[in-house]
């Protein structure tokens, strides 16, 4: 289906051109024999070496010559088959035309062979698929190509064979990612819904075929035609339940399927709001758990900036591109992208990701934690300093990681700026704030009430910590409170202290 025909692999084609030569005369060319020229009577030497050299260009043997001459032959007989074919295929012939009874035996016995193959194929396209299994099956896909393309011309009226041909034309155009063939499958398509218009699932194939090629609004309109039609003809059938009168109903998953790519459809056009609207009605058809969660998560995709496809789909793009290690790139892309964003979160989301590449990959450090500092500032936050907005919580994350690595840094070059850092890690939470009370206590060592503030601070959030910083944590508290004069708080961490040594001991031996 659709979703698979999205996820084909780019494999090329190799395209084999015959070049003919032909030559306008057989006889005077200077002949060689054993390599030396041979000179004929009343020619000079010179001009013959000349003219033998200017042969080698203008023509070629008579052999070559006459596997020439069978080549196009071959090539014109080909291209008469051809024409016979699409002429067939596009309904050029007269209402006089009629199949004899050999010619439709011919047909049916054609059409079987191309169902043999495409059944062969069928076994072969299940499970891993190896380099000779995938020859195997471009072998099969040709050979049903070509069966059902004989059938059609001996029997062009074989719809269920027009339908086959068409998609084996799809399947081949999927599968090497092929626009003659996908034009091909359109041609086929199209003809045949002039004569059946009754059948939701040719629409639909149509569709896939234009959506394919990223036609979307061709796309569109057979997702469209397909879901009318199906409605249209609902209960137009001669089924054993439809005869007592008990109408088989919808089928949703088909309903779901036209629904959903209408909408997908419609967002490839930038028509944000019909398409929010068409996903909304797929939604109602999901059968799945899976089918709600892609559907939901497509519309936050359209909602991440108010409907603004553009932007979300420019987003995506230079996100691939830091995928790739094009950061400069990517940051160019993010900085010309925040003018025609229309809401602050989206807004936000990317000076967050600006921040971040130049923080760690532009070697501009002050120039991201200072742009990440801003949105922090302006964002909505509780009384303990967390995003009220849970989404926002990966940008207090990255900033408490920026202070932190900077208060680190800084130790030993400015240790003001580095307290500063620590400081601010703490003022807003983060995914590992416990670490930067702990520095903080480290560097005030010369207060004691500091101290013990700011371990008691890590140790509400032990989690955060391993082995070797929860025994610093403690010993810290141990050396503050013995200062003040609090031996019995001292000793209970002293003993937390003992506990965690010799449970590191046992872990280490």
């Amino acid at each position: 289906m659709l979703n698979q025909v999205k996820q084909i692999l780019l494999l090329s084609m190799a395209v084999f051109v015959i070049f003919s030569g032909c030559s306008s005369g057989r006889f005077g060319v200077a002949k060689r024999r054993s390599g030396r020229l041979v000179v004929p009577a009343g020619v000079d030497s010179t001009v013959a070496m000349r003219a033998d050299t200017l042969a080698n260009d203008l023509f070629v043997s008579l052999l070559r010559e006459q596997r020439s001459d069978r080549l196009k032959s071959a090539a014109k007989n080909k291209t008469s088959q051809s024409d016979t074919l699409w002429k067939y295929l596009s309904n050029d012939f007269g209402p006089e035309f009629e199949v004899s009874q050999q010619n439709k035996a011919r047909a049916v016995e054609a059409f079987n062979k191309g169902a043999v193959s495409l059944q062969k194929l069928s076994q072969l396209d299940q499970g891993t698929q190896d380099a000779l299994t995938k020859i195997k099956i471009e072998e099969y896909l040709k050979a049903a190509q070509m069966d059902f393309e004989n059938a059609i011309v001996f029997n062009p009226f074989d719809l269920e064979t027009r339908s086959w041909l068409a998609r084996v034309y799809q399947s081949l155009a999927a599968r090497f990612l092929d626009d003659k063939n996908h034009k091909k499958a359109v041609n086929v398509l199209e003809n045949l819904l002039r004569i059946e218009r009754g059948e939701h699932a040719l629409f639909a194939r149509l569709a896939e075929t234009y959506y394919a090629i990223e036609n979307w609004p061709a796309a569109h309109h057979g997702f469209q035609m397909a879901e009318s039609v199906m409605r249209g003809a609902a209960g137009l059938d001669f089924s054993e339940e439809a005869v007592y009168g008990a109408e088989a109903p919808l089928d949703t998953a088909a309903l779901f399927y036209y629904a959903y790519y209408q909408g997908d459809t419609e967002i490839k056009m930038h028509k944000a709001e019909k398409g929010l609207i068409s996903l909304n009605r797929a939604l109602k058809y999901a059968a799945s758990e899976k089918e709600r969660s892609d559907v939901l998560s497509y519309i936050d995709w359209i909602d991440w900036d108010d409907g603004n496809t553009r932007a979300v789909e420019k987003r995506d793009e230079y996100l691939a591109l830091i995928d790739a290690g094009e950061y400069n790139k990517a940051a160019k892309g993010f900085l010309q992208l925040m003018p025609n964003l229309r809401t602050r979160r989206a807004a936000d989301e990317v000076r967050w990701r600006l921040a971040v590449l130049e923080f760690q990959h532009l070697q501009r450090q002050n120039k991201g934690i200072d742009r990440l500092k801003d949105v922090i500032k302006f964002a909505a936050k509780d009384a303990a300093g967390a995003a009220v907005d849970t989404s926002y919580q990966r940008y207090f994350d990255s900033y408490g990681v920026m202070c932190h690595n900077l208060g680190l840094e800084n130790i030993r070059k400015n240790r003001r700026f580095a307290f500063m850092y620590f400081q601010q890690a703490v003022a807003i939470q983060w995914e590992n704030r416990a670490k930067s009370y702990l520095e903080i206590g480290k560097m005030s060592r010369n207060n004691p009430d500091v101290v013990i503030k700011n371990c008691e601070s890590v140790l509400k959030q032990p989690d955060q910590l391993d082995s070797r910083e929860q025994m610093q944590t403690y010993q810290l508290l141990v050396e503050a409170l013995k200062r003040r004069g609090k031996f019995n708080e001292a000793r209970r961490y002293y003993a937390a202290w003992m506990q965690l040594r010799n449970g590191t001991r046992r872990a280490s031996r």
